[in-house]
């Protein structure tokens, strides 16, 4: 699940790395992605009736945007595993143990973009490594622009945008209740972007 939300986080910040503009015609423009203005959530499982779902309130990233060469872009986002929250509080404590973010022992989870390609006008493509419980798989993200501002000002608003990618949490030994919840992870994340 969390490898889903952080390179959910990863492929917005992407995608607004790529699509933005930056002031004054710069080459390179930095932007900050957070849950401050925005939200990362999870759904558990195969079925789209009967999933569990969740989310991370706490989370913050960065994103180096070059608008001559959108390959040379880059993202970078933390997710404190802590902030985990289900709408079971006996769910969001479970999560918290050892057999699933273990978060005094790996109190954040980590993505790190590798690569970046435009799909179209307002999608990108993000490779990354995501780091959870001190185990780094590599991650595929997909971003989509929903709005964009370009002459917004430092500490402004300056795009919002919709990420998307899914992972197996088997991969990060989170293997309890696989038989009984399932494997794979789908995430979402619906952020701003600002200078």
């Amino acid at each position: 699940m969390p490898a889903s939300l952080a390179r959910a986080l990863l492929v917005a910040a992407a995608c607004a790395a790529s699509l933005l503009p930056s002031p004054g015609g710069a080459a390179s423009d930095h932007l900050t992605i957070g849950s401050e203005r925005g939200s990362m959530d999870f759904f558990i499982g195969d079925s789209l009736i009967f999933r569990t779902t969740g989310g991370f309130k706490s989370w913050e990233g960065t994103i180096k945007v070059d608008e001559l060469d959108i390959t040379k872009s880059s993202v970078e986002v933390v997710v404190h595993t802590s902030s985990i929250e289900m709408l079971d509080k006996q769910q969001t404590m479970m999560l918290r143990e050892p057999e699933f973010f273990d978060v005094e022992k790996f109190p954040e989870m980590t993505y790190r973009s590798t690569a970046i390609e435009r799909l179209n006008a307002d999608t990108l493509k993000v490779e990354g490594e995501i780091t959870l419980r001190g185990i780094t798989r590599p991650m595929t993200l997909e971003a989509k622009m929903i709005d964009r501002i370009l002459d917004a000002a430092p500490g402004k608003r300056t795009a919002t945008f919709r990420a998307e990618g899914s992972l197996k949490r088997s991969e990060f030994g989170m293997i309890k209740y696989i038989d009984l919840v399932g494997d794979k992870v789908d995430i979402a994340i619906h952020t701003d972007a600002w200078r």
